[in-house]
């Protein structure tokens, strides 16, 4: 869910059977999965449920999966690991998922290596389009590498900004819609994360993709960057055991 879910859905209710988007008409029912996977009506936020990482459809309006994405920077897909990627790109049919993935190699190499000022490197450099547009579509609208197909795929994607939200900013598009608007500011964004720095969680998950072989070549003994929040100490973890790991996160970046 985009960072403004809440009020996105407030708005979303306050101005239920006068509010009127494309696609889906007044809207007159939202709707959200409950625990036992069911639609139940929202009539307040207090009933929105946000822990299920396998759903791609945040709300439900008039029936229909709706994704809620954040006008301006907004995240479309988090950490999707080397791991995954072979296994994904040959399910999605991709034209040569071996020389996309080693194009994916060699961006992380080369954000490694210091030869990049910026983490952010355009769709473009690593895929074609076909490609890209299968890629995104699956993370965004129909499932996750980890979870595979969700129960409750999205059907098209709502725009609204953080704040001050009025019916004119609010935008209801198909996923070729939404590619067509912003395929010129989504960037793939090369991220860090590093075995030892003292954040458990952010340790644990990095520790975690170092593990899997896969992963091997996103994973570097050489330090590069640091965490926000610091190391562990030697006493906690050897200092000769820390390792640079990472990830890439797709983003729009105005």
């Amino acid at each position: 869910m985009a960072g403004n879910e809440h009020l996105v859905v407030e708005y979303l209710i306050n101005h239920k059977n006068s509010l009127t988007l494309n696609h889906l008409g007044s809207i007159s029912r939202i709707q959200n999965p409950g625990a036992n996977g069911r639609l139940l009506d929202i009539t307040s936020t207090d009933l929105l449920r946000t822990e299920d990482s396998g759903k791609k459809a945040d709300i439900f309006l008039n029936g229909k999966g709706v994704s809620i994405k954040q006008t301006g920077s907004s995240f479309l897909y988090n950490r999707l690991q080397r791991a995954e990627m072979l296994r994904v790109f040959t399910s999605l049919g991709f034209s040569n998922p071996s020389t996309t993935l080693s194009k994916m190699d060699s961006l992380i190499q080369k954000f490694q290596n210091g030869e990049f000022e910026s983490r952010y490197r355009h769709w473009t450099e690593g895929f074609n389009e076909p490609d890209f547009i299968s890629l995104l579509e699956f993370l965004m609208m129909k499932g996750s590498p980890n979870l595979g197909v969700s129960a409750h795929p999205a059907d098209f994607i709502l725009t609204a900004p953080q704040s001050n939200i009025t019916s004119s900013k609010i935008s209801c598009d198909t996923f070729k819609e939404y590619f067509t608007k912003y395929k010129d500011v989504i960037f793939l964004s090369l991220r860090r994360q590093w075995v030892g720095q003292s954040s458990s969680s952010e340790h644990a998950r990095a520790t975690g993709l170092a593990n899997k072989p896969d992963n091997g070549p996103w994973v570097f003994k050489e330090i590069v960057g640091s965490p926000r929040t610091g190391w562990k100490s030697q006493a906690e973890f050897p200092l000769k055991d820390r390792r640079t790991v990472y990830m890439i996160f797709i983003t729009v970046k105005p």
